[in-house]
C-alpha cells in the first residue's frame, strides 16, 4: 500500500500543530459544584452511550450498522451544535461518507479525500454535518508511559488492563488518547463518491484515500467500548482511533498501528 502525501497550507499546519499542542497541556477542571454547560439553543438533545459513565458522558450519534447494512449515511448531527464542549474529543464519519472528523480539545478537523487520492485536511468543520459521531467532554486526562510495544492485536486488552489498574469502569464506553511514537501504522479516508451500496469495512477502506507509514510521530484519539459494537466501534473490536499527524498534515481513520514502547496513553482523569 503506497503512502499519500497530504497536501495542506502552511498555515492550516501552524494550527494543526497549536491545538494538539494545546489538548497536551490544557488541565483545567470545573470548579466543585459548578453546574454542567448549557447545550446551544436548537442544538440536537445529548444522546448517551449506553453504559457511559456519569462523570465523563460519552455520546453517539448515528452507528456504524446503520451506515454498513442499511445505507443510512445522511445526517446524523451538526458538529458545531455539540463542539465546543467545553474540552470535547471526538470522532465520526461525514454525511454521505464525503470523510472523515476528528476533534482535539474543542478543535475541529475535517479530512476529505482529493481526486488525485491524496487528503485536503481542514482546520474548519462546525458547519459540517456527520452521519457518524462519537464525542466526550474531558476537563483532565491521566497518564500511563507504556513499558513495551503494544503490538495492533493487543491494544484493546492493553487499555482495558490500564482502566483496571486505574480503577476506571471497564464496563462502560471511555474517551482515549495516545501520544507518542506510532508505528507500522495504516490510515484511510472514506470515499463515498467510489462506494457502492451496501458495503461492509474492507469496502470502505478500498472506497478510500489510504496509506501506510512505518513509524511517526503523532497522536491517536478515540473511544473504548465493549458494548458498542457496530455502533462506533466495528464488530470484533473494542477500539476506533483517529490518528492526527501535524508534521505530516495528516488525519484519517486508523486501520492498524503499534503503540511504541514510551507512548503515554491518556484516560479520564477522576
Amino acid at each position: 500500500m503506497r503512502a499519500m502525501r497530504a497536501k495542506v497550507s502552511s498555515v492550516l499546519l501552524g494550527a494543526l500543530l497549536a491545538s494538539v499542542a494545546a489538548a497536551c497541556t490544557r488541565s483545567s477542571e470545573p470548579a466543585p459544584g459548578a453546574p454542567a454547560a448549557e447545550p446551544a439553543p436548537g442544538a440536537p438533545a445529548a444522546v448517551p452511550a449506553p453504559g457511559s459513565s456519569a462523570s465523563v458522558q460519552v455520546r453517539s450519534f448515528g452507528a456504524l450498522r446503520a451506515i454498513m447494512h442499511e445505507g443510512q449515511t445522511g445526517p446524523a448531527v451538526r458538529i458545531g451544535d455539540v463542539v465546543p464542549g467545553p474540552h470535547a474529543f471526538g470522532i465520526g464519519a461525514l454525511s454521505e461518507l464525503r470523510g472523515e472528523v476528528t476533534v482535539v480539545d474543542d478543535a475541529i478537523w475535517t479530512s476529505y479525500a482529493r481526486d488525485d487520492g491524496a487528503l485536503d485536511v481542514r482546520a474548519t468543520g462546525a458547519e459540517e454535518q456527520a452521519t457518524l459521531f462519537v464525542v466526550a467532554n474531558v476537563a483532565r486526562w491521566q497518564e500511563a508511559t507504556l513499558d513495551a510495544d503494544v503490538p495492533d492485536g493487543q491494544i484493546d486488552a492493553r487499555i482495558e488492563a490500564l482502566l483496571r489498574e486505574r480503577g476506571l469502569d471497564t464496563d462502560v464506553a471511555v474517551p482515549v488518547q495516545v501520544r507518542g511514537v506510532l508505528r507500522d501504522l495504516s490510515w484511510h479516508v472514506i470515499d463515498g463518491r467510489k462506494l457502492a451500496p451496501g458495503g461492509g469495512h474492507v469496502d470502505h477502506v478500498r472506497a478510500s484515500a489510504r496509506g501506510t507509514l512505518p513509524a511517526a510521530e503523532g497522536t491517536l484519539v478515540g473511544f473504548f467500548s465493549k458494548r458498542h459494537h457496530g455502533v462506533f466501534t466495528h464488530m470484533g473490536s473494542n477500539t476506533h482511533f483517529h490518528v492526527v499527524l501535524p508534521e505530516r498534515s495528516l488525519m484519517g481513520h486508523v486501520d492498524g498501528v503499534t503503540l511504541a514502547r514510551g507512548a503515554r496513553v491518556l484516560l479520564p482523569a477522576p
